[in-house]
């Protein structure tokens, strides 16, 4: 009798959560442990091909830090008119701590969006990124030449067939590039000068439009994509417009038993800033006040085999590509190789390990490569 006295009083006193009648709460998320020697050149936390500096090679070097960790929770509510779902999660990729006394780093927004009835609202994956066939890597970046954004949006997706979806999109826009106030000359003869940042400028007009359509048959995957974007320069530089637009095609499928390929080809014209590594190649502005649309493209394919349901490996490559740059130091070709093995001793833990190459080669021609070894240990809850 007293046993089941005490067991009463400690459910009374219990903490809880509560919630509107019909609604459902679920946390979720993980913790990672990331272990880092760059060989080369030091890149940071995740690689980093964009930034890899010429002439600057210091022998690179060990790190560890646990900034992946992540967190979220999501709700459903049954309404009269179909489930109502909201998510939220967050990491801790904001800024960064200091690795000498705390490592206090801050929490960073990745998602915050509702859904009901085909509507999508709040920010979470661009409908421009084919995170269906997102290649896995133990890097968190990963391959270059992907689409990749999260952002605010209105989505609404609707299924237009038994295996195909379409969805339509307005989301928010943001001038990727820079400009000239003055301009000096270079040593090509180029007029450059980086005294303008388009990056999180706000003097966008319009929002940018986007579409997409995902076919799906069993583990098989077609997605296309669009974007058309309405480019807007600053009106100190005389307010100069032009349209920008790409497309992207991407799919998975599997090639044998326990194989399976995924890929994706991204092109455009003034839509750097949706693909990993061309923020700040959307346009740039020229010393006569004119914008100048950034002609990019990019492909990434990786090659998965499970060798059992404990343990898989992956080879995968990364490109990326502009025709126009700013001056001759500006990003021209990136190109990365990331060869990744997963170890699944238990369901919710996963150990991993990684050699990836990333070269970057700039406008002048100049070039420089850097090499990374990583693992990883990830407990998921």
């Amino acid at each position: 009798m007293r046993e089941l006295t005490e067991r009463l009083d400690e459910l009374e006193n219990r903490g809880q959560v509560n919630l509107p009648a019909g609604t459902t709460l679920t946390f979720g998320g993980y913790t990672k442990l990331d272990l880092i020697y760059d060989l080369d050149q030091g890149q940071g936390d995740t690689t980093s091909v964009r930034t890899l500096t010429l002439g600057a090679d210091d022998g690179g070097g060990f790190d560890a830090h646990a900034r992946q960790t992540r967190l979220n929770f999501k709700t459903e509510t049954q309404t009269e008119k179909g489930p109502l779902t909201t998510f939220v999660e967050v990491d801790f990729f904001g800024t960064r701590g200091n690795d000498v006394l705390s490592n206090s780093h801050q929490l960073r927004l990745r998602h915050a969006y509702g859904r009901w009835n085909g509507w999508t609202a709040g920010q979470t994956w661009t409908t421009f990124m084919p995170i269906e066939v997102y290649p896995a890597t133990v890097d968190f970046r990963g391959p270059t030449g992907l689409p990749f954004i999260r952002q605010a949006q209105l989505r609404y997706t609707l299924k237009a067939a038994p295996n195909f979806d379409v969805s339509l999109a307005i989301e928010n826009p943001e001038f990727s590039g820079r400009g000239v106030v003055g301009g000096v000359t270079a040593p090509l003869g180029e007029t450059i000068g980086s005294t303008f940042s388009g990056v999180n400028s706000d003097f966008d007009q319009t929002p940018d439009f986007l579409a997409a359509g995902t076919w799906k048959s069993g583990e098989h995957l077609l997605r296309g994509a669009v974007v058309v974007r309405d480019l807007e320069g600053p009106s100190q530089l005389g307010g100069d417009s032009d349209t920008g637009w790409g497309f992207n095609l991407a799919g998975g499928t599997p090639l044998w038993e326990g194989g399976r390929l995924v890929g994706s080809f991204t092109y455009g014209d003034g839509i750097g800033r949706y693909i990993i590594d061309g923020i700040g190649q959307d346009a740039f502005i020229d010393a006569t006040g004119e914008l100048n649309t950034i002609e990019a493209y990019g492909a990434t394919a990786q090659v998965m085999h499970a060798f059992s349901d404990k343990v898989s490996a992956g080879l995968a490559y990364g490109f990326y590509e502009v025709e126009d740059t700013f001056a001759p130091t500006d990003t021209e070709k990136l190109q990365t190789v990331h060869l990744s093995l997963f170890y699944k001793p238990v369901k919710r833990l996963t150990v991993g390990a990684e050699v990836s190459r990333g070269e970057r080669e700039v406008a002048s021609g100049a070039d420089i490569d850097a090499t990374r070894l990583q693992g990883s240990v990830q407990f998921n809850f």
